[in-house]
């Protein structure tokens, strides 16, 4: 018989930790009792529930250092466009909003863009390259963004003037679904 080596049992409880742990995995992950999570990625694009209770309000800096809140925006239907210069549907919806803006800020309606997980030079090209004019904040590690509910970019809130959510979009828009849910926020806002 031979003499128990350390080595040997530290070798073998190592092995036998690690295939308990992967089979734990394996059948954490098939198993239909296990929550499935998308890691960050809408799974319905368009018009989803408000991820926000009413009264969530934000306050973050802008571009200039600037503090800026909800409440500054008082009294003015906004639009929320949470996004990142690397997100592809927020390069690809830019030009919409950007335009979008200017189209309806002669009509009373405020938009403010939130950049989120995102760097200071990557969000100022984004801004230049897609002459965005409404007013840009940074929220470097998300916090506002969780606050909200956000899980992905690009999400938007729809805020009426008294700050109440009217609705939320998942995704890019095109110019179209922009003018009709802002009319519609117009529509809301009036009620």
């Amino acid at each position: 018989m031979q003499p128990i080596n350390i080595r040997n049992i530290s070798v073998i409880a190592t092995f036998l930790f690690f295939i308990s742990f992967f089979v734990f995995l394996i059948f954490g992950t098939i198993s239909d009792k296990a929550p499935k999570i998308q890691n960050g990625v809408n799974t319905t694009m368009g018009e989803v529930s408000v991820s926000a209770p009413n009264g969530t309000k934000f306050e973050v800096i802008n571009l200039n250092g600037q503090t800026i809140k909800l409440d500054d925006f008082a009294g003015k239907p906004l639009v929320i466009e949470f996004w990142s210069s690397w997100c592809g549907p927020c390069i690809k919806e830019a030009k919409v909003l950007s335009d979008g803006y200017k189209e309806w800020n002669f009509r009373g309606v405020e938009f403010v863009g939130i950049a989120i997980w995102d760097e200071i030079d990557s969000i100022e090209n984004f801004i230049k390259n897609n002459d965005i004019q409404y007013e840009i904040l940074i929220d470097k590690e998300g916090y506002t963004a969780v606050n909200f509910g956000v899980i992905a970019v690009p999400e938007k809130f729809f805020v009426k003037s008294d700050g109440t959510f009217a609705f939320k979009i998942n995704g890019p828009l095109d110019t179209k679904s922009l003018d009709d849910y802002i009319a519609r926020l117009l529509e809301e806002d009036k009620r």
